[in-house]
Protein backbone atom coordinates (compact mmCIF):
# COMPACT_ATOMS: atom_id res chain seq x y z
CA UNK A 1 0.00 0.00 0.00
CA UNK A 2 1.49 3.33 -1.00
CA UNK A 3 1.69 6.48 1.11
CA UNK A 4 -1.25 8.21 -0.47
CA UNK A 5 -3.47 5.19 0.05
CA UNK A 6 -2.57 5.05 3.72
CA UNK A 7 -3.13 8.80 3.91
CA UNK A 8 -6.55 8.59 2.36
CA UNK A 9 -7.60 5.55 4.36
CA UNK A 10 -6.75 7.13 7.68
CA UNK A 11 -8.19 10.40 6.48
CA UNK A 12 -11.47 8.77 5.52
CA UNK A 13 -12.21 8.08 9.14
CA UNK A 14 -12.34 11.69 10.23
CA UNK A 15 -15.21 13.20 8.26
CA UNK A 16 -18.15 11.21 9.54
CA UNK A 17 -19.78 13.68 11.91
CA UNK A 18 -19.56 16.80 9.75
CA UNK A 19 -23.20 16.73 8.75
CA UNK A 20 -24.67 15.86 12.13
CA UNK A 21 -25.24 19.56 12.74
CA UNK A 22 -28.59 19.97 11.08
CA UNK A 23 -30.07 16.85 12.60
CA UNK A 24 -28.78 17.91 15.98
CA UNK A 25 -30.25 21.39 15.67
CA UNK A 26 -33.57 19.93 14.58
CA UNK A 27 -33.53 17.69 17.63
CA UNK A 28 -32.96 20.70 19.86
CA UNK A 29 -35.78 22.56 18.18
CA UNK A 30 -38.18 19.67 18.69
CA UNK A 31 -37.18 19.31 22.32
CA UNK A 32 -37.58 22.99 23.12
CA UNK A 33 -40.91 23.48 21.37
CA UNK A 34 -43.26 22.36 24.13
CA UNK A 35 -46.37 24.15 22.95
CA UNK A 36 -48.06 23.41 19.65
CA UNK A 37 -47.59 26.95 18.37
CA UNK A 38 -43.96 27.10 19.40
CA UNK A 39 -43.26 23.69 17.91
CA UNK A 40 -44.86 24.70 14.62
CA UNK A 41 -42.75 27.85 14.53
CA UNK A 42 -39.53 25.99 15.25
CA UNK A 43 -40.22 23.25 12.74
CA UNK A 44 -40.94 25.92 10.18
CA UNK A 45 -37.40 27.21 10.74
CA UNK A 46 -36.07 23.68 10.45
CA UNK A 47 -37.96 23.12 7.21
CA UNK A 48 -36.46 26.27 5.70
CA UNK A 49 -32.96 25.28 6.71
CA UNK A 50 -33.43 21.76 5.42
CA UNK A 51 -34.40 23.19 2.05
CA UNK A 52 -31.35 25.43 2.07
CA UNK A 53 -29.12 22.52 3.00
CA UNK A 54 -30.66 20.42 0.23
CA UNK A 55 -29.77 23.20 -2.19
CA UNK A 56 -26.20 23.13 -0.91
CA UNK A 57 -26.17 19.35 -1.45
CA UNK A 58 -27.27 19.80 -5.05
CA UNK A 59 -24.61 22.44 -5.69
CA UNK A 60 -21.96 20.20 -4.15
CA UNK A 61 -23.04 17.23 -6.27
CA UNK A 62 -23.08 19.36 -9.42
CA UNK A 63 -19.63 20.74 -8.73
CA UNK A 64 -20.76 24.36 -8.60
CA UNK A 65 -19.83 24.54 -4.91
CA UNK A 66 -16.61 23.17 -3.47
CA UNK A 67 -16.53 21.19 -0.25
CA UNK A 68 -15.09 24.02 1.82
CA UNK A 69 -17.85 26.33 0.69
CA UNK A 70 -20.38 23.63 1.50
CA UNK A 71 -19.05 23.05 5.01
CA UNK A 72 -18.84 26.73 5.83
CA UNK A 73 -22.29 27.47 4.44
CA UNK A 74 -23.68 24.58 6.44
CA UNK A 75 -22.05 25.96 9.57
CA UNK A 76 -23.62 29.36 8.96
CA UNK A 77 -27.04 27.81 8.42
CA UNK A 78 -26.76 25.82 11.59
CA UNK A 79 -25.71 28.76 13.71
CA UNK A 80 -28.69 30.70 12.41
CA UNK A 81 -30.94 27.77 13.27
CA UNK A 82 -29.44 27.64 16.74
CA UNK A 83 -30.03 31.37 17.22
CA UNK A 84 -33.62 31.08 16.00
CA UNK A 85 -34.38 28.18 18.32
CA UNK A 86 -35.82 28.90 21.79
CA UNK A 87 -33.64 28.61 24.88
CA UNK A 88 -33.46 25.09 26.35
CA UNK A 89 -36.52 24.06 28.34
CA UNK A 90 -36.49 21.98 31.47
CA UNK A 91 -39.06 19.52 30.22
CA UNK A 92 -38.46 15.81 29.92
CA UNK A 93 -38.26 14.54 26.39
CA UNK A 94 -38.11 11.00 25.15
CA UNK A 95 -34.76 10.16 23.55
CA UNK A 96 -34.76 10.50 19.78
CA UNK A 97 -35.07 7.42 17.65
CA UNK A 98 -31.58 6.45 16.46
CA UNK A 99 -31.26 7.20 12.79
CA UNK A 100 -28.73 7.35 10.03
CA UNK A 101 -27.65 10.77 8.87
CA UNK A 102 -27.76 10.21 5.13
CA UNK A 103 -25.81 13.31 4.23
CA UNK A 104 -23.08 12.25 6.60
CA UNK A 105 -22.72 8.99 4.72
CA UNK A 106 -22.18 10.81 1.46
CA UNK A 107 -19.63 13.25 2.86
CA UNK A 108 -17.77 10.69 4.91
CA UNK A 109 -17.40 8.22 2.07
CA UNK A 110 -17.28 10.32 -1.09
CA UNK A 111 -14.74 12.89 -0.05
CA UNK A 112 -12.09 11.65 2.41
CA UNK A 113 -10.28 13.95 4.77
CA UNK A 114 -6.79 14.11 6.27
CA UNK A 115 -5.73 13.77 9.86
CA UNK A 116 -7.11 17.23 10.52
CA UNK A 117 -9.87 16.77 7.95
CA UNK A 118 -9.17 17.88 4.46
CA UNK A 119 -11.59 20.72 4.54
CA UNK A 120 -11.37 24.30 5.71
CA UNK A 121 -14.25 24.05 8.01
CA UNK A 122 -14.29 20.54 9.29
CA UNK A 123 -11.86 19.66 6.53
CA UNK A 124 -11.66 19.70 2.71
CA UNK A 125 -9.01 19.27 0.05
CA UNK A 126 -9.77 22.85 -0.90
CA UNK A 127 -8.28 23.86 2.41
CA UNK A 128 -4.93 22.64 1.19
CA UNK A 129 -4.81 25.72 -0.97
CA UNK A 130 -3.69 28.90 0.82
CA UNK A 131 -5.66 31.01 -1.63
CA UNK A 132 -8.95 29.49 -0.50
CA UNK A 133 -11.78 31.98 -0.03
CA UNK A 134 -14.92 30.21 1.17
CA UNK A 135 -18.32 31.65 0.36
CA UNK A 136 -21.23 31.35 2.74
CA UNK A 137 -24.78 31.88 1.55
CA UNK A 138 -23.41 33.12 -1.76
CA UNK A 139 -22.47 36.52 -0.31
CA UNK A 140 -20.59 36.65 2.97
CA UNK A 141 -17.08 35.28 3.24
CA UNK A 142 -16.31 33.14 6.26
CA UNK A 143 -12.66 33.26 7.23
CA UNK A 144 -10.73 31.91 10.20
CA UNK A 145 -11.20 35.35 11.72
CA UNK A 146 -14.95 34.97 11.26
CA UNK A 147 -14.79 31.61 13.00
CA UNK A 148 -12.81 33.21 15.82
CA UNK A 149 -15.59 35.76 16.22
CA UNK A 150 -18.23 33.04 16.16
CA UNK A 151 -16.35 31.12 18.85
CA UNK A 152 -16.06 34.22 21.02
CA UNK A 153 -19.73 35.12 20.63
CA UNK A 154 -20.86 31.60 21.36
CA UNK A 155 -18.59 31.40 24.39
CA UNK A 156 -20.19 34.57 25.73
CA UNK A 157 -23.63 33.10 25.17
CA UNK A 158 -22.64 29.93 26.98
CA UNK A 159 -21.51 31.94 29.99
CA UNK A 160 -25.16 32.94 30.32
CA UNK A 161 -26.50 29.53 29.27
CA UNK A 162 -24.01 27.01 30.70
CA UNK A 163 -26.58 24.22 30.48
CA UNK A 164 -27.05 24.66 26.73
CA UNK A 165 -25.68 21.31 25.60
CA UNK A 166 -26.18 22.05 21.93
CA UNK A 167 -24.29 25.31 22.29
CA UNK A 168 -21.31 23.44 23.70
CA UNK A 169 -21.45 21.07 20.76
CA UNK A 170 -21.45 23.99 18.36
CA UNK A 171 -18.50 25.58 20.16
CA UNK A 172 -16.67 22.27 19.98
CA UNK A 173 -17.17 22.16 16.23
CA UNK A 174 -15.91 25.69 15.75
CA UNK A 175 -12.84 24.99 17.88
CA UNK A 176 -12.31 21.85 15.87
CA UNK A 177 -12.44 23.86 12.68
CA UNK A 178 -9.72 26.09 14.10
CA UNK A 179 -7.63 22.99 14.88
CA UNK A 180 -7.92 23.62 18.62
CA UNK A 181 -8.55 20.03 19.50
CA UNK A 182 -8.05 20.37 23.25
CA UNK A 183 -10.66 23.14 23.39
CA UNK A 184 -12.95 21.19 21.06
CA UNK A 185 -12.68 18.13 23.26
CA UNK A 186 -13.37 20.19 26.39
CA UNK A 187 -16.49 21.72 24.85
CA UNK A 188 -17.83 18.35 23.72
CA UNK A 189 -17.20 16.90 27.16
CA UNK A 190 -19.27 19.71 28.70
CA UNK A 191 -22.08 18.91 26.29
CA UNK A 192 -21.93 15.23 27.16
CA UNK A 193 -21.90 16.01 30.88
CA UNK A 194 -25.25 17.74 30.40
CA UNK A 195 -26.85 15.01 28.34
CA UNK A 196 -25.75 11.77 26.76
CA UNK A 197 -25.75 11.94 22.99
CA UNK A 198 -24.26 9.04 21.08
CA UNK A 199 -23.63 11.11 17.98
CA UNK A 200 -21.72 13.72 19.97
CA UNK A 201 -19.73 10.91 21.59
CA UNK A 202 -18.78 9.72 18.13
CA UNK A 203 -17.80 13.23 17.15
CA UNK A 204 -15.59 13.42 20.22
CA UNK A 205 -13.94 10.18 19.14
CA UNK A 206 -13.09 11.91 15.87
CA UNK A 207 -11.61 14.90 17.67
CA UNK A 208 -9.46 12.65 19.83
CA UNK A 209 -8.25 10.84 16.73
CA UNK A 210 -7.45 14.15 15.10
CA UNK A 211 -5.36 15.11 18.12
CA UNK A 212 -3.47 11.87 17.57
CA UNK A 213 -2.82 12.40 13.85
CA UNK A 214 -5.61 10.13 12.70
CA UNK A 215 -4.86 7.23 15.05
CA UNK A 216 -7.93 5.69 16.68
CA UNK A 217 -6.14 3.41 19.12
CA UNK A 218 -7.16 3.95 22.73
CA UNK A 219 -10.00 6.23 23.77
CA UNK A 220 -11.45 6.84 20.26
CA UNK A 221 -12.06 3.12 19.79
CA UNK A 222 -13.28 2.82 23.38
CA UNK A 223 -15.90 5.48 22.66
CA UNK A 224 -16.96 3.84 19.41
CA UNK A 225 -17.31 0.45 21.09
CA UNK A 226 -19.23 2.00 23.99
CA UNK A 227 -21.76 3.55 21.64
CA UNK A 228 -22.14 0.34 19.65
CA UNK A 229 -22.61 -1.66 22.84
CA UNK A 230 -25.46 0.63 23.84
CA UNK A 231 -26.88 0.83 20.33
CA UNK A 232 -25.54 -1.78 17.88
CA UNK A 233 -27.42 -0.05 15.05
CA UNK A 234 -26.06 3.45 15.57
CA UNK A 235 -25.26 4.43 12.01
CA UNK A 236 -22.73 7.10 12.91
CA UNK A 237 -20.78 4.73 15.13
CA UNK A 238 -20.84 2.01 12.49
CA UNK A 239 -19.61 4.40 9.83
CA UNK A 240 -16.76 5.67 11.96
CA UNK A 241 -15.88 2.16 13.10
CA UNK A 242 -15.67 1.08 9.48
CA UNK A 243 -13.55 4.06 8.54
CA UNK A 244 -11.26 3.56 11.53
CA UNK A 245 -10.86 -0.13 10.73
CA UNK A 246 -10.19 0.74 7.10
CA UNK A 247 -7.46 3.18 8.15
CA UNK A 248 -5.89 0.37 10.20
CA UNK A 249 -6.01 -1.91 7.14
CA UNK A 250 -8.52 -4.22 8.83
CA UNK A 251 -10.56 -4.38 5.68
CA UNK A 252 -12.76 -7.32 6.69
CA UNK A 253 -13.90 -5.47 9.79
CA UNK A 254 -14.47 -2.29 7.77
CA UNK A 255 -16.56 -4.27 5.31
CA UNK A 256 -18.67 -5.75 8.10
CA UNK A 257 -19.33 -2.35 9.67
CA UNK A 258 -20.25 -0.69 6.39
CA UNK A 259 -22.50 -3.54 5.31
CA UNK A 260 -24.41 -3.08 8.56
CA UNK A 261 -24.83 0.59 7.69
CA UNK A 262 -26.15 -0.36 4.28
CA UNK A 263 -28.75 -2.53 5.95
CA UNK A 264 -30.01 0.50 7.86
CA UNK A 265 -30.51 2.65 4.78
CA UNK A 266 -33.75 2.47 2.80
CA UNK A 267 -33.48 1.12 -0.72
CA UNK A 268 -34.34 4.55 -2.09
CA UNK A 269 -31.57 6.34 -0.18
CA UNK A 270 -29.47 8.55 -2.49
CA UNK A 271 -26.50 7.80 -0.24
CA UNK A 272 -26.34 4.12 -1.15
CA UNK A 273 -23.99 4.67 -4.13
CA UNK A 274 -21.45 6.45 -1.94
CA UNK A 275 -21.63 3.72 0.67
CA UNK A 276 -21.45 1.03 -2.01
CA UNK A 277 -18.31 2.66 -3.39
CA UNK A 278 -16.66 2.46 0.03
CA UNK A 279 -17.79 -1.15 0.41
CA UNK A 280 -16.30 -2.01 -2.97
CA UNK A 281 -12.99 -0.46 -1.91
CA UNK A 282 -12.94 -2.70 1.13
CA UNK A 283 -13.89 -5.70 -1.00
CA UNK A 284 -11.12 -4.85 -3.42
CA UNK A 285 -8.56 -4.86 -0.62
CA UNK A 286 -9.79 -8.34 0.30
CA UNK A 287 -9.49 -9.58 -3.27
CA UNK A 288 -13.26 -9.73 -3.70
CA UNK A 289 -15.07 -8.56 -6.83
CA UNK A 290 -17.17 -5.39 -6.68
CA UNK A 291 -20.84 -5.77 -6.04
CA UNK A 292 -23.35 -5.70 -8.85
CA UNK A 293 -24.44 -2.15 -9.73
CA UNK A 294 -27.99 -3.41 -9.31
CA UNK A 295 -27.44 -3.70 -5.56
CA UNK A 296 -26.14 -0.19 -5.01
CA UNK A 297 -29.15 1.92 -5.85
CA UNK A 298 -29.30 4.89 -8.17
CA UNK A 299 -26.08 6.82 -8.61
CA UNK A 300 -26.64 9.78 -10.87
CA UNK A 301 -23.55 11.56 -9.57
CA UNK A 302 -21.30 8.75 -10.77
CA UNK A 303 -23.27 7.53 -13.74
CA UNK A 304 -21.04 6.43 -16.56
CA UNK A 305 -17.82 6.57 -14.57
CA UNK A 306 -17.39 2.84 -14.43
CA UNK A 307 -17.83 2.60 -18.20
CA UNK A 308 -15.13 5.14 -19.00
CA UNK A 309 -11.92 3.50 -20.28
CA UNK A 310 -9.06 3.61 -17.84
CA UNK A 311 -6.41 6.25 -18.36
CA UNK A 312 -3.60 5.23 -20.71
CA UNK A 313 -1.11 6.75 -18.30
CA UNK A 314 -0.33 9.87 -20.28
CA UNK A 315 -2.33 12.26 -18.09
CA UNK A 316 0.25 12.36 -15.37
CA UNK A 317 2.53 14.91 -13.82
CA UNK A 318 5.88 13.97 -12.38
CA UNK A 319 8.57 15.94 -10.71
CA UNK A 320 10.56 16.58 -7.58
CA UNK A 321 9.91 18.58 -4.43
CA UNK A 322 12.95 20.03 -2.68
CA UNK A 323 13.53 21.98 0.51
CA UNK A 324 15.46 25.22 0.40
CA UNK A 325 18.42 25.27 2.81
CA UNK A 326 17.23 28.72 3.85
CA UNK A 327 14.30 27.25 5.79
CA UNK A 328 15.77 23.88 6.78
CA UNK A 329 16.23 25.02 10.36
CA UNK A 330 12.59 26.14 10.57
CA UNK A 331 11.00 22.77 9.84
CA UNK A 332 11.12 19.32 11.36
CA UNK A 333 11.83 16.09 9.57
CA UNK A 334 8.42 14.77 10.61
CA UNK A 335 6.48 17.76 9.31
CA UNK A 336 3.90 16.72 6.72
CA UNK A 337 4.36 17.60 3.05
CA UNK A 338 1.30 17.72 0.79
CA UNK A 339 1.93 17.55 -2.96
CA UNK A 340 -1.12 17.99 -5.15
CA UNK A 341 -2.56 19.33 -8.40
CA UNK A 342 -5.76 21.28 -8.85
CA UNK A 343 -7.47 22.74 -11.89
CA UNK A 344 -5.99 26.07 -12.95
CA UNK A 345 -9.56 27.27 -13.44
CA UNK A 346 -12.63 25.97 -11.67
CA UNK A 347 -12.99 23.99 -8.43
CA UNK A 348 -9.87 23.96 -6.29
CA UNK A 349 -10.33 20.43 -5.02
CA UNK A 350 -7.10 18.45 -5.57
CA UNK A 351 -7.32 16.22 -8.61
CA UNK A 352 -4.49 14.05 -7.28
CA UNK A 353 -2.55 14.22 -4.05
CA UNK A 354 0.50 12.67 -2.40
CA UNK A 355 1.57 12.99 1.20
CA UNK A 356 5.09 12.57 2.55
CA UNK A 357 7.33 14.11 5.22
CA UNK A 358 10.15 16.64 5.21
CA UNK A 359 12.77 14.03 5.98
CA UNK A 360 11.93 12.37 2.64
CA UNK A 361 12.85 15.51 0.67
CA UNK A 362 13.96 15.76 -2.06
CA UNK A 363 10.97 13.65 -3.03
CA UNK A 364 10.18 12.39 -6.53
CA UNK A 365 6.46 12.19 -7.17
CA UNK A 366 3.96 11.16 -9.81
CA UNK A 367 0.40 12.47 -9.85
CA UNK A 368 -2.16 10.62 -11.96
CA UNK A 369 -5.76 9.40 -11.95
CA UNK A 370 -4.98 6.62 -9.49
CA UNK A 371 -4.51 9.30 -6.85
CA UNK A 372 -7.84 11.02 -7.48
CA UNK A 373 -9.80 11.95 -4.38
CA UNK A 374 -13.09 11.99 -6.23
CA UNK A 375 -13.87 9.79 -9.24
CA UNK A 376 -15.75 12.72 -10.74
CA UNK A 377 -12.67 14.96 -10.68
CA UNK A 378 -9.56 13.47 -12.23
CA UNK A 379 -6.33 14.83 -13.60
CA UNK A 380 -7.15 13.47 -17.04
CA UNK A 381 -10.34 15.53 -17.17
CA UNK A 382 -8.75 18.98 -17.13
CA UNK A 383 -6.56 20.79 -19.62
CA UNK A 384 -4.52 22.90 -17.25
CA UNK A 385 -3.48 22.52 -13.62
CA UNK A 386 -1.47 24.13 -10.88
CA UNK A 387 0.95 21.90 -8.98
CA UNK A 388 1.54 22.78 -5.35
CA UNK A 389 3.53 21.62 -2.34
CA UNK A 390 2.99 22.64 1.26
CA UNK A 391 4.72 21.84 4.53
CA UNK A 392 2.39 21.55 7.49
CA UNK A 393 3.78 21.39 11.01
CA UNK A 394 0.49 20.05 12.32
CA UNK A 395 -0.51 17.71 9.51
CA UNK A 396 -3.63 19.81 9.07
CA UNK A 397 -5.20 20.35 5.70
CA UNK A 398 -6.08 23.93 6.53
CA UNK A 399 -3.07 26.23 6.08
CA UNK A 400 -1.70 27.35 9.41
CA UNK A 401 0.73 29.99 10.58
CA UNK A 402 4.22 28.61 10.07
CA UNK A 403 3.41 26.60 6.94
CA UNK A 404 5.70 26.86 3.93
CA UNK A 405 4.73 26.29 0.30
CA UNK A 406 5.55 26.47 -3.39
CA UNK A 407 3.56 26.23 -6.61
CA UNK A 408 4.13 26.04 -10.35
CA UNK A 409 1.85 26.28 -13.36
CA UNK A 410 -0.39 26.36 -15.14
CA UNK A 411 0.73 23.24 -16.96
CA UNK A 412 -0.85 20.48 -19.03
CA UNK A 413 -1.30 16.98 -17.56
CA UNK A 414 0.70 14.53 -19.63
CA UNK A 415 3.45 17.01 -20.37
CA UNK A 416 6.87 15.32 -20.47
CA UNK A 417 8.36 18.21 -18.54
CA UNK A 418 9.39 17.42 -15.00
CA UNK A 419 8.06 19.73 -12.31
CA UNK A 420 10.57 21.27 -9.94
CA UNK A 421 9.16 22.66 -6.69
CA UNK A 422 11.49 24.21 -4.14
CA UNK A 423 9.77 25.07 -0.88
CA UNK A 424 11.41 28.21 0.37
CA UNK A 425 8.73 30.72 1.37
CA UNK A 426 6.10 30.92 4.09
CA UNK A 427 2.54 30.91 2.86
CA UNK A 428 0.86 34.26 2.60
CA UNK A 429 -1.44 34.87 5.59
Amino acid sequence: MNNVQIFLLSALALSVAVTLVLGWAARRAAKDAASGHQRQQVMSHVSVYREQLAELDRELAQGTLDQAGYDLSQQELTQRLLEDAPSPAATEVAPPVPRIKGLMVGLALLVPVTAFTLYLYVGTPVALDPALVAQANGEEQITPQKLETMAEQLSQRLEKEPKNAEGWVMLGRIQRALARYDQADAALQKALALERNDDVMIERAEVLAQKNNGVFKGEPWAIINSVLKADPQNGNALLLAGSAAFSEQRFKDALNYWEKVRGLLPASSPDLPALAEAIDKARGQLGLPPQSPLTTGNAPASAGVADKPASDGTERISGRVMLSPDIASQVSGKDTVFIYANAAEGPRMPLAIVRTTVDKLPFDFVLDDSLAMNPQMKLSQVKSVMVRARISKTGNAMPQAGDFGASVGPMTPGSPDKVQLTISQPLAP
